[in-house]
């Protein structure tokens, strides 16, 4: 088990391996069809990066950041893509997007942290039991539907790979909360702690107009479940499995996202 994970090659089990993954992958190519041609046919393809989009342009625009209702203090219940459910910070991450033109947004929001994914894996080199583990990881269900409409997630998993690469782009998943655990990747990286104080500086201003307790307020009362981001782990793991079946001398052992000298 030691030499497995260490990432050293088993010969013995590398057909399996294989074969898992190229069966799985087959399901996967299955399974994007399928959920692809759901969403096409609700004419909801990107929705939820449309609605980010949006979420940047009302703010830009008014400079308002959550609906009337959100703010009453009364329990309610959340409408997706309707409701704002990130807090004020996360407005900075949305707003950029909010200017670019539809088409160049659309391609840097998808291929940008689908990019640092494929890299951090690329530049690991995993171990060979890592690849049907991580070939599941893109098989869960909630992986392929947030990769089609365009959910944060996407965005978070690559802010994942980034902190494992280069330690402060893993600051930038605070903008959700639910996976701030992930946000530690790079966190033994000089990088890492000035990327916490820029983002510190950065929510200060919210502080001061409100809007942080206003995002208390509307998260204090709506009806999410708590475990309703365990459904979206699966993404984010991905580069973390690539980082712990990393080849020996890729990275560090003692930290994620520091340089072997």
């Amino acid at each position: 088990m030691t030499r497995i994970w260490s990432g050293a090659r088993v010969d013995g089990w590398r057909p399996f391996f294989l074969i898992a993954t190229g069966v799985i992958v087959v399901f996967i190519g299955w399974e994007v069809a399928d959920v692809w041609g759901y969403y096409a046919s609700r004419g909801e393809l990107g929705q939820d990066w449309a609605f980010y989009m949006d979420l940047g342009r009302r703010w830009l625009d008014t400079g308002v950041l959550y609906g009337d209702r959100q703010l009453t203090g009364s329990a309610y219940h959340v409408l997706v893509n309707v409701d704002n459910l990130y807090p004020p910070t996360a407005i900075l991450l949305f707003a950029p997007f909010a200017l670019l033109p539809p088409a160049i947004s659309a391609v840097v929001w998808w291929v940008t942290p689908i990019a640092a994914v494929v890299l951090a894996v690329v530049r690991l080199r995993p171990a060979q039991w890592t690849w049907p583990v991580m070939a599941l990881c893109v098989f869960w269900p909630r992986t392929i539907g947030s990769l089609i409409v365009g959910n944060s997630d996407v965005l978070s998993a690559g802010f994942v790979a980034g902190g494992i690469m280069w330690g402060w782009p893993g600051v930038l998943g605070i903008y959700k909360p639910s996976f701030a655990p992930f946000t530690l990747a790079g966190s033994r990286q000089r990088s890492w702690w000035i990327g916490l104080l820029i983002v510190a500086l950065a929510s200060l201003p919210f502080v001061f107009s409100g809007a942080w307790g206003q995002y208390l307020t509307a998260a204090r009362t709506w009806d999410l479940p708590w475990d309703r981001p365990v459904l979206n782990v699966p993404l984010l793991l991905i580069p973390v499995i690539a980082w712990v079946g990393r080849r020996p001398g890729r990275l560090s052992s003692a930290s994620m996202g520091r340089d072997r000298p």
